[in-house]
């Protein structure tokens, strides 16, 4: 079985400088764009895993990072907007519900 990848590229908790990682405090949290959506988002995450296992890599990327620059052109990543990625195709730009979600991942993972 074919394994397939998402990349989310979402604005991180914390960020860090140097070797030393700085931990926002919970009304830093909620003025990030994204703050109030973490919650969200973990849990579509933990539905993924659960559903789809090991046959799907999920990797979380901090848009923030200068690794990733590349792919933030590549895939236009606001920092602002979490950006989702599979197998190298642009899915979502924000949250997307659980079914559209879905509807976007069933298709290539039975391909």
């Amino acid at each position: 079985m074919k394994k397939h990848k998402i990349k989310l590229f979402l604005e991180k908790e914390s960020f860090n400088v140097g070797c030393v990682g700085i931990r926002y405090t919970e009304e830093e949290r909620r003025s990030l764009p994204q703050g109030n959506n973490l919650d969200q988002i973990g849990s579509i995450l933990a539905d993924l895993r659960k559903k789809y296992g090991d046959a799907l890599e999920i990797s979380i990327i901090d848009p923030r990072s200068i690794i990733s620059i590349l792919d933030n052109i590549r895939y236009n990543v606001k920092s602002s907007r979490p950006t989702w990625v599979l197998d190298g195709r642009k899915i979502f730009e924000g949250i997307p519900s659980w079914e559209d979600l879905e509807n976007s991942i069933d298709p290539v993972m039975a391909a």
